[in-house]
C-alpha cells in the first residue's frame, strides 16, 4: 500500500496538469483572439465597415419584419378557424389578476364580484401550522395571507378553487379547513409533481381530483414510446390530467390526452396572439392574469 503522502503527490500533481491545460486552452483563446483583431486592423477599411454594418442592420431588420410577417399570418389565421370548447372548460383567474396583489383578499374579492368561474391561490403554511397565500417560501409566522380569509369570502359561492400546492405537508390542514368552510367539493389541486403524488395519495385530500404538472416535449410528443410513457405516468399517478406552461402545449398533446380521457390545462395566457393559439388546441383550462382579455378574445372571436 503507498504511503497516505504518496497520494498527496499524486493529487497535487493531477491538480497542476489540470491547471496548466486550463492556462494552455486561455493562451490559445487568446491568441485566436489576437489574430482575429489583426486581420480586422489590416482588412477593415472605414469605407468596409461602413457598408458591412449597414448588411448586419439591414438583415437584423430583414429577420424581424419576416418574423412579424410570419405571426401576424399565424395569429390571422387562428381567427379564420371555428372556436369550440371541450365539455366543461374553464377560465381561471391566476391570483394577481384584475391588477391587484397576487395572493390577496382584494384579489378575491374582485374576482367573486367578476363572477369569475376559477380562482387559483398558491398555499403554504407558517411555522405555527396556519395556512396561507404565499407564493414563495415562508419562513416567519406573520408571512403571507390567511387562506381563512379568502375561504370566509368564497363560502357560499359556486367558483372552483384551484389550489395552487407549494408544499404537500399542508394537505390534511387543507383537507381539515375546506370541509370546514363546505368549499372541499369546490376543490381541485395543481401544482402537483411526480415526486409529490406519494404525498397527496397518503393524505386526508387523496380524494380531490390534481392535474400533473409537467413540461411534455414538444418535439418527442409525436414518437409512439413518449406517449406511452406520459399516458403510463398519468395512469401510475391517478392524476386527471396535465397542467403546464402553454409554451409546452400543442395539437398532438391536446389530442393525445382527450383521445385517452384526460384534461389539458395552461398556464400562463396573458398575450392575445398566446390565447388563440391555446384556445384553438382545445383545453380544459386556460389561467390568465388577464381574465377580461381572454373573454374578449373568445367573444370577438374572427
Amino acid at each position: 500500500m503507498l504511503p497516505f503522502n504518496a497520494f498527496l503527490c499524486y493529487d497535487n500533481n493531477e491538480v497542476d496538469f489540470m491547471a496548466d491545460e486550463k492556462s494552455k486552452r486561455r493562451e490559445r483563446i487568446h491568441a485566436r483572439w489576437i489574430k482575429f483583431k489583426r486581420f480586422l486592423k489590416r482588412n477593415m477599411t472605414p469605407t468596409w465597415a461602413k457598408h458591412f454594418s449597414y448588411q448586419v442592420i439591414s438583415f437584423i431588420i430583414s429577420v424581424f419584419l419576416v418574423i412579424g410577417v410570419a405571426e401576424y399570418a399565424v395569429t390571422k389565421s387562428y381567427d379564420e378557424r371555428k372556436l369550440s370548447f371541450v365539455k366543461g372548460f374553464t377560465i381561471t383567474a391566476h391570483t394577481g389578476a384584475f391588477d391587484t396583489d397576487e395572493n390577496s383578499v382584494e384579489f378575491v374579492d374582485i374576482a367573486i364580484k367578476n363572477n369569475v368561474e376559477v380562482i387559483e391561490l398558491d398555499i403554504r403554511q407558517r411555522p405555527n401550522g396556519t395556512l396561507v397565500m404565499n407564493h414563495d417560501i415562508v419562513i416567519t409566522n406573520n408571512d403571507g395571507v390567511a387562506l381563512s380569509k379568502a375561504l370566509e369570502k368564497l363560502k357560499g359561492t359556486d367558483i372552483r378553487i384551484n389550489l395552487d400546492i407549494k408544499e404537500t405537508r399542508t394537505l390534511n390542514a387543507l383537507h381539515d379547513i375546506l370541509v370546514e368552510y363546505n368549499l372541499y367539493s369546490n376543490a381541485f389541486l395543481t401544482g402537483i409533481e411526480v415526486s409529490d403524488v406519494e404525498a397527496v395519495k397518503n393524505s386526508t385530500c387523496s380524494d380531490l381530483d390534481y392535474y400533473l404538472n409537467m413540461q411534455p416535449s414538444r418535439w418527442r410528443i409525436f414518437t409512439e414510446d413518449y406517449q406511452k410513457k406520459l399516458l403510463r405516468t398519468l395512469e401510475e399517478t391517478g392524476a386527471i390530467g396535465v397542467n403546464c406552461n402553454f409554451k409546452y402545449a400543442g395539437g398532438q398533446l391536446s389530442g393525445l390526452l382527450h383521445k385517452n380521457g384526460y384534461k389539458l390545462s395552461v398556464w400562463t395566457v396573458n398575450r392575445t396572439k398566446d390565447m388563440k393559439r391555446c384556445l384553438v388546441l382545445k383545453p380544459d383550462n386556460i389561467t390568465t392574469k388577464q381574465y377580461d382579455l381572454l373573454l374578449s378574445t373568445i367573444n370577438n372571436w374572427g
